[in-house]
């Protein structure tokens, strides 16, 4: 009798997996380009942002190789072409300064005919570094080491997760300014997909609450939900399935550091949940479609005295394996 129980818990298991794991295909077949023609703005800023990058990686090698990228040139400037039908957004933006840095890094003998025309047409053959978007810049180490090398263990080892937080009302100001200090985390290709949806009335933060099972006790207090997502139209191969969870995973650590450097506690709460739960959350706070929920974020404001779990850490010898 035990071994069918175990067979059949087991059975609905793998149904369920099957299920949720249809609902993010599918989730991901409807919205990504999946290297397909632009059918959207979004996509065509992913693809632009793609290929932009290209170059900029390619100049700033300490020893670029003369004439390289041009096929990549090539599409960027058939992609910039479409925003015609689109309309011109950042992305197009930065992609003509990349490209303007991209001619002024070549000898004149070594410079693309195909790129000179564009941008002769486009009225910036030339753009000066101070209005530059894209490219690169040269920055020193002395300017890096002065504003990076301190000794963060403190700031690491006193950010806990709260569950404690106090009545005052949390500044939609520090929200901004937290995203304004995550949205330096590296992205694939720099297409800067993920958002963040401040959720500030009860209703809405219920509805968000309610259906996340790690909040149970803490709830009432919690002043601000930050809901990280990620939008699946950026991603454009099989090969990026998973780069969503990825790219929205790391910014919202640098997100819940920068809260924690504006004095603010925060509790990260998983969206470990099944499709039917995942709906019903988009539908309750009405989030776009294309968006992948990643995680869920409490915040509030410190009381003077609080407790936060112990949870002792790995030693660093069981984390590190060097090959």
């Amino acid at each position: 009798m035990r071994t069918v129980k175990l067979v059949l818990r087991y059975c609905r298991g793998l149904l369920r997996l099957i299920a949720d794991t249809a609902y993010d295909v599918v989730q991901y077949l409807r919205w990504s380009p999946l290297s397909s023609h632009p059918r959207c703005a979004a996509h065509l800023d992913a693809y632009i942002t793609m290929n932009y990058h290209r170059l900029e990686k390619g100049l700033s090698f300490r020893h670029s190789r003369p004439r390289f990228g041009r096929a990549t040139v090539d599409e960027l400037i058939s992609l910039l072409r479409l925003t015609e039908r689109f309309g011109e957004r950042q992305p197009a933006r930065v992609a003509v300064s990349a490209l303007a840095s991209y001619r002024e890094a070549h000898a004149p003998e070594d410079r693309y005919e195909p790129l000179e025309t564009f941008l002769a047409e486009r009225g910036s053959p030339r753009l000066e570094q101070e209005d530059a978007l894209g490219g690169t810049k040269v920055v020193g180490r002395e300017e890096v080491h002065a504003a990076a090398l301190r000794d963060l263990r403190p700031f690491f080892a006193s950010r806990h997760s709260v569950r404690d937080f106090d009545e005052r009302e949390v500044d939609v100001d520090l929200i901004r300014r937290a995203v304004e200090m995550a949205r330096f985390t590296p992205s694939v290709c720099n297409r800067q997909a993920t958002r963040v949806h401040v959720l500030q009335t009860a209703d809405a933060k219920r509805s968000a609450l309610e259906l996340q099972n790690g909040n149970r006790g803490f709830r009432e207090q919690i002043d601000k939900v930050l809901v990280v997502t990620s939008d699946l139209r950026s991603f454009v191969s099989s090969g990026e399935r998973y780069q969503s969870w990825i790219d929205g995973g790391m910014f919202a650590m640098s997100l819940v550091y920068a809260l924690h450097s504006l004095g603010l506690g925060t509790c990260c709460l998983n969206w470990s949940v099944d499709w039917f739960t995942d709906r019903r959350l988009r539908k309750a706070i009405g989030l776009p479609p294309y968006e992948r929920v990643i995680m869920l974020i409490a915040v509030g404001h410190l009381p003077e005295r609080f407790k936060v779990a112990r949870s002792a850490r790995a030693p660093v010898d069981d984390l590190i394996v060097l090959h």
